[in-house]
This record gives structure tokens, sequence and C-alpha cells, in this order.
């Protein structure tokens, strides 16, 4: 005997096509969801690297600032201490030549002159004293001009005693020096070859020493 199924069949596989449909979409979702999830990740630790790099390059930067600044302070100290260096050996390098001038000055002197006041102003002097005449003022300008440590003698001024007060008074007998009359020469220096370059090279020597142990 035949048998018939009476039981609504396609309405079943209908809904159970629905179910499989929802199962899918719901399957979908989740495996899209942790698609996502797993790039977040992804773009998130990149991220995280990429930004403590700049941190770091950011921190190093500013330590590498700091040791720049330190580094010019240091060679700013550097510069100051060779300026102070170089004015003490240039004092060190003129002491000789001024002991020699006040050496060589007094044998200059003739014996009707004496000084009264010396100024040095660079390489000019200023010589202010008294003679008897101009004619031992001359023979002292002669004396420089023929010496190796000056040059360009000039005498600026010569002023006599008047006669009236180079006698005594008071029955005190008048002094020699009461006749003189006060002069003032002006003299550059003129420092002779050999001790010059003695001085420049005795100078560079040490200057290159002490440099050297400062850099």
């Amino acid at each position: 005997m035949a048998q018939i199924n009476l039981l609504p069949w396609r309405e079943a596989q209908r809904e159970e096509r629905k179910k499989e449909f929802i199962t899918i979409n719901i399957a979908v979702f989740l495996l899209a969801a942790v698609l996502a999830g797993l790039t977040w990740m992804v773009f998130d630790h990149v991220l995280s690297g990429q930004q403590q790099a700049n941190q770091q390059i950011t921190t190093e930067n500013a330590r590498l600032d700091a040791q720049l600044k330190s580094l010019d302070g240091l060679q700013a100290r550097r510069d100051e201490i060779i300026s102070r260096m170089k004015v003490i050996q240039d004092l060190q390098g003129q002491r000789p030549v001024v002991v020699r001038i006040f050496d060589e000055l007094p044998r200059l002197v003739p014996a009707n002159v004496y000084l009264t006041k010396f100024v040095r102003a660079g390489d000019k002097f200023t010589i202010n004293g008294r003679a008897q005449s101009p004619n031992d003022v001359s023979e002292f300008l002669r004396n420089l001009e023929a010496s190796p440590w000056f040059r360009n003698a000039f005498m600026n001024s010569f002023q006599g005693v008047p006669a009236n007060t180079s006698t005594g008074s008071g029955g005190v007998a008048p002094r020699p020096e009461d006749s003189y009359g006060d002069f003032v020469i002006s003299v550059d220096l003129e420092v002779p070859e050999s001790e010059g370059s003695q001085a420049k090279k005795g100078q560079s020597s040490s200057v290159k020493n002490k440099t050297g142990g400062a850099s």
C-alpha cells in the first residue's frame, strides 16, 4: 500500500534553511568581529611601538641639546682661558723689553739732564725732565735716536727758567737745578729684531703647550 506524507514538509524545509542562513550570518559576523579585533590589535601594537620610538627620539634629542649647550659653555670657557693666557704671555713677553728699556735709558741721559716723569702708552713714550740748556736736550735726542730701542725722538717743548728766578733769595745760594728748564720729549719704542724674535718664539711655544693641554 502506498504511503502519503501529509505533513507540511515545505514549511519545515523553509524553516530549516532559514535557521541555516541565520547560523551562517552569525558565523560570518563573529568571524568579521574576530578579524576586526585582530586588525585593531595589530595596528595598536604598531602605533604603540611608533609612539615609543618617537618618545625615545624626543628624549635623545633633549639629551643631545643639553650636551650641546654644555659643550658651548665649555668652548666659551676654553676661549676665555686662551684669551687670558695670551694676555699673560704678552705681558711676560714684554717684561724683558721693559727691563732692557730701563737699563738702556740711564746710559742715554746726559750729565746736565735729569728725568722727572716717564709715561708709556702702547709703543709711545712721553718723557718729562729738566735740562741746563736746549743743547743738552738735543744731545739727549741724539742719544735716543742712536739707541736700538728708540726711534722718532722729538722735543715737544722746552721752557727755560726766567732770569730773575735763577738767583737765590734771602742770602741762600741757588742750586744749579734752579736754572734748568723743563722739557717734554716724545719717542717711539723700537724693539731690536733679535729681542723681538726671541720674545715671539717664547710666547708661541708657551701658548702651544698650554692650549694643547686645554683642548
